[in-house]
């Protein structure tokens, strides 16, 4: 189960739940969506999209975590990890998926290595 608070998943930074941010999000650590963002994500580290967070981006991360609303495209080096009520829309690259029942995936797949994308 994902923990929510921050001493439990030593969050870094949060885009809080009535707030909106568009444009491009460069950061290293655990950023936290409760909110709603639209653009471009890039880390090697954690992003994680809350229950109340609805994100529309590219993403290239290491891990992605989703509860909340997602359209897109994700591009994860290490795993992508929906847990419910996620709702997501795009494509997912990544070598390790995790998806709880209860979820809403629309979109298509692809698993293996993405050391060369």
């Amino acid at each position: 189960m994902l923990k929510t608070t921050k001493e439990s998943t030593g969050i870094d930074a949060l885009l809080g739940q009535n707030t909106s941010f568009s444009g491009t999000l460069v950061f290293d650590g655990i950023v936290r969506i409760d909110g709603n963002f639209e653009g471009k994500i890039k880390t090697n580290d954690t992003l994680v999209i809350a229950e109340f967070g609805k994100v529309n981006a590219e993403i290239e991360a290491g891990v992605v975590k989703i509860l909340g609303e997602f359209h897109g495209t994700i591009v994860a080096k290490t795993k992508v990890e929906m847990f419910k009520p996620a709702q997501v829309f795009g494509t997912l690259n990544t070598p390790n998926i995790r998806m709880e029942e209860g979820v809403l995936f629309n979109g298509t797949t692809e698993m293996g290595s993405t050391k060369n994308k």
